[in-house]
């Protein structure tokens, strides 16, 4: 599947054929090591080799920087991987539309691979530009293309999902205030009726305490005048008996 199609110039493959005496004053040899740790996918490490060969004079930087710059890229490392390609892109002779397209074209597969469909859009078309009959990335660009609309298209989709959520929690929340608000009508309505019940009650307790403090005031003036006759009573009795006498 071309899809992510991720080209690796055929110099990724070339082993640098340099003598014995080369290999001691420059960085090839670890440029060729980054090579063959990138064939096993020990990415990292042929990170590492490559920066440690450009740290040297080389006849090879551009290739050098490249490579890095895919092994980056494998790494997942995409802004470091794009810094590289441009390195890599400045050391390149200024008629090799080749090499440029298809650093071009690993720069588009950078964007395309994060969901940047637009960029990589971009990165294509000059790739193209370069190299119209490069068919792969004729293909990741009308890939690249569809991809863009149907993101909008859920983009709107989700907007208008949005809205509509939006719209229905606003919904909610006025019949939420409605209901508050009716539900406060009835609470006042309820401790007004409380009120006036409360005020009845006391009203009428109030007549009953009265009507208990009257009888009971009734009572003890009957107490007090049948006191009085009892002693009536007595003081007649007696003077009865002292006349007697």
């Amino acid at each position: 599947m071309r899809l992510f199609v991720f080209f690796i110039l055929i110099f990724l493959c070339f082993d640098f054929s340099f003598s014995q005496n080369e290999k001691n004053i420059n960085g090839d040899i670890f440029l060729f090591q980054g090579n063959t740790a990138y064939r096993k996918g020990d990415f990292q490490q042929a990170e590492e080799l490559y920066r440690k060969g450009l740290l040297m004079p080389s006849e090879h930087k551009s290739q050098g920087y490249f490579n890095l710059a895919n092994s980056l890229y494998n790494q997942k490392k995409y802004d470091l991987a794009e810094n590289e390609y441009i390195n890599a892109m400045n050391l390149l002779d200024k008629n090799n539309n080749f090499a440029k397209s298809k650093i071009y074209y690993n720069i588009a597969n950078l964007y395309l691979e994060q969901k940047k469909y637009d960029k990589a859009i971009d990165y294509y078309i000059k790739a193209l530009t370069l190299n119209p009959l490069d068919s792969d990335a004729q293909y990741n660009l009308n890939y690249a293309w569809k991809m863009m609309q149907q993101s909008k298209k859920n983009n709107n989709k989700d907007k208008n999902d949005q809205n509509k959520s939006d719209n229905d929690n606003q919904n909610n929340q006025d019949q939420q205030d409605n209901q508050n608000q009716q539900n406060q009508q009835q609470n006042n309505n309820e401790n007004k009726q409380q009120n006036q019940t409360n005020k009845q009650n006391q009203k009428s307790m109030s007549k009953e305490e009265i009507e208990r403090l009257l009888k009971a005031m009734q009572q003890k003036e009957l107490q007090t005048q049948q006191q009085l006759r009892d002693t009536l009573n007595y003081s007649k009795s007696k003077s009865s008996i002292e006349k007697d006498w």
